[in-house]
């Protein structure tokens, strides 16, 4: 979903929601629209989340390739709030080349990782 898209989406969610302050509302449609709304605000959330990560990956490492990025760039993104499962999406491997990577560097990487940063920037895209 494009800039457009995301415009699109807001305007409608704006329309949704002075349906549903409506008085004269049934039921059964203020369900409808709840889930409508529901599913927009979703689809607007993940489409923010793939911006933020596209924009994070391009600050990060540019247009690097898994094997040229560094410890710390990849512990930078790690901060970010990235998942070994984004990042090897990102890189076009598996999470467990990811999970290895940790592993052989883990002296190093457990020095440096901070979980407490990981969690803090990863809570922005998680409704949990």
């Amino acid at each position: 979903m494009a800039v457009m898209g995301m415009t699109k989406n807001k305007a409608r969610q704006r329309e949704i929601i002075s349906h549903l302050l409506s008085e004269n509302l049934s039921l059964s449609k203020r369900k409808e629209l709840q889930k409508e709304l529901n599913r927009l605000m979703k689809e607007n959330t993940e489409e923010k989340q793939k911006t933020y990560w596209s924009k994070t990956f391009d600050r990060v490492v540019g247009n690097k390739k898994w094997e040229e990025i560094t410890l710390n760039e990849f512990i930078e993104l790690r901060h970010a709030g990235l998942s070994g499962y984004a990042i090897a999406g990102h890189f076009g491997i598996t999470r467990a080349v990811v999970f290895n990577y940790t592993r052989n560097n883990r002296t190093e990487y457990y020095q440096l990782f901070d979980m407490r940063e990981y969690r803090k920037n990863k809570e922005m895209w998680s409704d949990k």
